[in-house]
């Protein structure tokens, strides 16, 4: 999957922006604000019952390219 050239730009805004913070939700948030509704479509939803995150492959390729950018590993809250 590949991923969109305006989210790796909002991506690489966010970590210019030099937080060390290693949460995901913080960073995908930050993402949904700027990004146009197709491309938030993209990103997973809670569950609807349990209403706990998850993390889709499309999500997951960021967070690893986050951490190529920053050396820092994004993890979910729970985890």
């Amino acid at each position: 999957m590949s991923i969109p050239q305006k989210v790796l730009q909002e991506l690489q805004a966010i970590v210019s922006y030099g937080s060390t913070d290693d949460n995901w939700m913080v960073v995908k948030k930050c993402l949904l604000l700027s990004l146009p509704s197709p491309l938030r479509k993209k990103f997973s939803t809670r569950h609807p019952k349990t209403k706990r995150q998850s993390i889709n492959e499309f999500e997951a390729q960021l967070i690893d390219i986050y951490e190529d950018m920053t050396g820092i590993t994004l993890r979910l809250k729970n985890e």
